[in-house]
């Protein structure tokens, strides 16, 4: 089977290819309050489902796709005409990481974003993907000739992402302060207006029913010990360091409270 990179990157980034990707969202702090904000979308369900109805099988013979490679955005990111001081502080620094191994059905796309202080993290969580989408950042990655000609083409934007962590995250409070993070459900009508009018939000609830769950982790990487905590299906570390908390698709659009969580330490 050959499940070319373009393609898949197409259906996964702008659609989330039904329901077969599971995302984590990696919060790492520092002793010094700096850090690293870090979202992986895995979509080796994806390509497991794809080979298993079948796949290509005209490409049987060839030999399947398999790499490893990084973008890092500050060779255009500082040469940008599009991007304010802001934005380019905000994405200097970070990078865009591709991994492919179809034999393995692993498939991931890791956006890493460093921060110089936690009280950067909400605008940064809330805007890079805007930022992003300014220098054309996925136009960018297919210039690496990651696409073959006559392959599907990139997808314009990534406008469509932030939908990965949240389908409806607009509804939510972030915030993050010097020993406390919390993610609050404040917004019942627009929650309530994206479930009913966002198209996108209406294809993954249907797909969700015939194809499984989207699954959703947070997880935080504390530089000392966790006083408190509260979230969905939640685990602790022994250290209590690294608090995980998980989710599904359904249980976000059926219980919004499933997407709370509060973090002190």
């Amino acid at each position: 089977m050959k499940i070319k990179v373009a393609a898949a990157l197409l259906v996964a980034i702008t659609m989330f290819y039904f329901s077969c990707i599971d995302t984590e969202e990696r919060i790492i702090v520092n002793k010094d309050n700096s850090g690293i904000y870090l979202v992986t979308l895995d979509m080796g369900n994806m390509l497991k489902m794809v080979q298993q109805m079948g796949g290509n099988q005209n490409d049987s013979a060839k030999v399947p796709e398999k790499k490893d490679s990084t973008m890092y955005f500050k060779s255009f990111v500082d040469t940008s005409t599009t991007l304010t001081a802001e934005e380019k502080q905000m994405l200097r620094d970070g990078s865009l990481r591709l991994k492919v191994d179809e034999a393995a059905n692993v498939m991931k796309i890791e956006i890493k974003l460093p921060f110089k202080n936690i009280s950067d993290l909400p605008k940064l969580r809330a805007n890079y993907v805007n930022a992003m989408n300014k220098v054309n950042m996925m136009n960018k990655l297919s210039s690496k000739g990651d696409s073959d000609s006559g392959e599907a083409e990139m997808p314009k934007d990534m406008s469509t992402a932030n939908k990965s962590l949240n389908p409806a995250q607009d509804a939510y409070t972030f915030t993050a302060a010097p020993g406390k993070i919390s993610n609050k459900f404040t917004n019942k009508e627009l929650f309530e207006s994206k479930i009913s009018q966002d198209s996108t939000v209406q294809m993954l609830q249907q797909m969700s029913v015939m194809m499984g769950d989207m699954n959703y982790k947070t997880v935080f990487v504390l530089p000392r010990a966790v006083k408190k905590y509260a979230g969905n299906n939640a685990e602790i570390s022994a250290d209590k360091k690294t608090v995980t908390f998980h989710t599904t698709l359904t249980d976000l659009l059926n219980r919004p409270a499933a997407g709370e969580y509060e973090v002190e330490y």
